[in-house]
C-alpha cells in the first residue's frame, strides 16, 4: 500500500541530498540530486532540482534512457529540438516527455531553474494514466497532461518553496496522492519489462511471449499501450542505456571490449546503435560529457 509508511518516514530517503556545481567564463549550474519518498521508488528513478546560465546558447543532447522525465520550469522557456531534423524544434516551459527511441536536443540562454522527476516506464504509466504510445517520442505541456489549473498550481507551489528541500518534500506529496489514483500496469507487462530490464534489453520478444503464454503481437500491442513502444525497441535502449553507463564510468574500456559486455553482436554494431541513438560516434559521446553532472554538449 502507498500509505504504510509513518510521517517520521516520509523525509527519510531525502536525509541527504546531493549537490553538484560548475562554473565557467560562459556557463554554470547548481544541481541538487535526491531519492523520492520511499513508497515512491517503485514509480521514481530520481529528483534533481537544478539552476543554471548561460551566455551564450547552452545546447545539450538527451539520447534515450528507460525513464520518462518530467521538467517543470521556473523560468524561461527551453528549446526541444529533433537530434535528426534540427530545424524541427519546440518552445516548452513545464513539459514531460515520452518514451524515446531519437535523441533530441535542449537548448537555452540565459538564466534557468528547474525541478525533475525522472520516472520509471511503470510509474509513468501509473502517474499519466493514458496510453503510453500515444506520447512515445513526444514532448508535450505539462497543462495538457494534467490539466492547466493542476499544472499551475504544481509550477507555483515548487517556485514559491524556500529550498530544495521543501521542492523535493511538495514533489512527494504531489506524486504520492496522483500515484494513489493511478491504474498498474498489467502483471505480465510489468514482468517481461522487468524481464527486460534485468538483463540490459537482452531477451527476445519471442522468448518473453513463451514465458507468458501469449502471442508476439498481443505483447507488442500491450507494450505500446502500457510503455510506449514495442519491447524490440525498448530492449534496443536499455542495450544502449547500459553502454552509456559504462562509458560515464571511471575506467575506460576498450570500444570492442564494451560492445560485447552490453550485448551487442560486434563493434560495428555498436557503433550503429550510438550514431542511431546519440547522432555520434562513443568516442565523441565521452569527449562531450560535461564536469559536474551537467549532461552532454549537444
Amino acid at each position: 500500500m502507498l500509505s504504510d509508511l509513518s510521517e517520521s518516514d516520509h523525509r527519510g530517503a531525502l536525509s541527504s541530498l546531493q549537490v553538484r556545481r560548475h562554473c565557467s567564463d560562459g556557463h554554470g549550474w547548481t544541481i541538487v540530486t535526491g531519492a523520492p519518498d520511499r513508497r515512491l521508488l517503485p514509480y521514481v528513478i530520481d529528483y534533481q532540482g537544478y539552476r543554471e546560465h548561460a551566455r551564450t546558447p547552452m545546447r545539450r543532447l538527451q539520447p534515450p534512457f528507460d525513464g520518462i522525465p518530467m521538467i517543470v520550469t521556473f523560468g524561461p522557456s527551453i528549446d526541444i529540438i529533433n537530434g535528426d531534423v534540427p530545424t524541427r524544434r519546440g518552445v516548452f516551459r513545464s513539459f514531460l516527455a515520452g518514451l524515446h527511441d531519437v535523441h533530441v536536443m535542449t537548448e537555452y540562454v540565459g538564466e534557468q531553474m528547474g525541478f525533475q522527476v525522472n520516472f520509471t516506464l511503470l510509474g509513468a504509466y501509473r502517474f499519466l494514466n493514458i496510453d503510453m504510445s500515444d506520447i512515445a517520442n513526444r514532448c508535450l505541456d505539462l497543462g495538457d497532461l494534467l490539466g492547466g489549473a493542476a499544472a499551475d498550481r504544481l509550477v507555483g507551489s515548487l517556485h514559491d518553496a524556500a529550498d530544495w528541500p521543501l521542492r523535493f518534500d511538495l514533489m512527494d506529496r504531489f506524486l504520492l496522492e496522483r500515484v494513489h489514483r493511478g491504474r498498474a500496469m498489467s502483471p505480465d507487462v510489468a514482468w517481461a519489462l522487468k524481464s527486460l530490464q534485468q538483463c540490459h534489453g537482452a531477451r527476445s520478444i519471442g522468448a518473453l511471449s513463451r514465458d507468458l503464454a501469449c502471442s508476439r503481437k498481443t505483447l507488442v500491442q500491450r507494450f505500446h499501450a502500457q510503455v510506449g513502444l514495442s519491447p524490440k525497441a525498448v530492449a534496443g535502449i536499455l542495450r544502449f542505456a547500459h553502454a552509456i553507463e559504462r562509458i560515464r564510468g571511471a575506467d575506460e574500456e576498450r570500444w570492442a571490449d564494451l560492445a560485447i559486455a552490453c550485448g551487442y553482436y560486434d563493434q560495428a554494431h555498436f557503433n550503429r546503435d550510438f550514431r542511431r541513438y546519440s547522432g555520434r560516434t562513443p568516442h565523441q559521446f565521452r569527449a562531450a560529457m560535461l564536469p559536474e553532472g551537467g549532461g552532454v554538449a549537444g
